[in-house]
């Protein structure tokens, strides 16, 4: 649709379609994995202690989405929806399950991350269960991700089962590795 939002998809497996760019250890670490993304935007992955991290663009490794990921065990699943504008992506939206207790009970949250050249954030958090969630996770990207300052703005939660259990700074305030 010429002018207009789109969505394209593109999935990935960390053993079929990933390559290991760094490999686990024998203990908690397991691993990193540069996935293709779409067009030139790179998916890294990477695996410590039963949490996902997981970072979009050319320098992947190195942004604010990269940095964050949910305090309790967690996986951030594929598909990965690409919003796109005139053909241009501008933000990534992905479903994750988090781990709720110890009994292996969890929900999913969709993470909706603005895609800003070597710079890639989270915006917005929509809950899983959030009424029309996938919906509110596309009209998120549509509004916020564009305009949206990583190193300045802190992201937006939608949700009826509290917050989402993840750090909720601006960029800027995250410590640097």
């Amino acid at each position: 649709m010429a002018g207009g939002n789109s969505s394209v998809y593109t999935k990935f497996d960390l053993g079929k379609t990933c390559k290991v760019i760094e490999a686990g250890d024998e203990y908690v670490f397991a691993g990193t994995w540069k996935c293709p993304g779409l067009k030139s935007l790179d998916v890294v992955v990477a695996s410590s202690d039963d949490r996902d991290y997981v970072g979009f663009g050319p320098e992947a490794a190195r942004t604010c989405a990269f940095r964050k990921t949910f305090n309790r065990f967690n996986t951030a699943l594929s598909p990965i929806e690409w919003r796109l504008r005139d053909g241009k992506p501008y933000a990534a939206i992905e479903r994750w399950r988090v781990v709720t207790d110890d009994e292996g009970g969890a929900v999913t949250w969709l993470v909706v991350t603005a895609l800003k050249g070597k710079e890639a954030c989270p915006v917005h958090y929509v809950a899983g269960s959030y009424p029309n969630a996938n919906a509110q996770a596309r009209l998120a990207a549509d509004d916020l991700a564009e305009d949206f300052d990583c190193e300045r703005d802190a992201p937006m939660v939608d949700s009826r089962i509290g917050e989402p259990g993840i750090s909720m700074v601006p960029c800027k305030e995250l410590a640097s590795d």
